[in-house]
């Protein structure tokens, strides 16, 4: 009578095991630095070059901190080309991002922000704590 007991229970814990088991696998794996993943004082930063090269990082933010600052961090960091143009009255112009050229195929480097495209030059948008900052070099949007 012990062993039917025994049986009824252990045999649900491990059918749910075996579920559990293979639904987790089934999911889509998270990239390595997912934002869940983020640790305090930092931010993920990615650049999308546009043709399914995609870099994720993780960077160490300060309190003044901008997608521009770390951006230039970063090229440091994992020793890549950067190249921008600063305009007085507006800001920096971020112009070649690892050997990668505006203007080509009438694509530009834009910035995002928690998905969201940048209103301001890239050295004027502040960064915080666990923030999504995203490259992408594509087609502008039409306004």
């Amino acid at each position: 009578m012990n062993y039917k007991k025994t049986l009824l229970i252990i045999v649900p814990i491990i059918f749910l095991g075996v579920i559990l088991f293979l639904g987790n696998n089934s999911l889509e794996k998270v990239p390595q630095a997912s934002l869940s993943e983020i640790t305090q004082n930092k931010v993920l930063y990615i650049i999308n070059k546009g043709d399914g090269e995609i870099n994720e990082y993780q960077i160490e933010i300060s309190q003044d901190s901008t997608v521009f600052s770390l951006l230039e961090t970063l090229s440091q960091r994992e020793k890549f080309e950067l190249s921008s143009t600063f305009y007085k009255e507006m800001g920096v112009f971020v112009e070649t991002i690892d050997a990668v050229k505006n203007g080509t195929e009438d694509k530009y480097w834009q910035y995002f922000v928690n998905d969201k495209l940048g209103e301001v030059a890239a050295d004027k948008k502040t960064i915080k704590e666990s923030d999504k900052i995203e490259w992408r070099f594509e087609v502008p949007p039409a306004f």
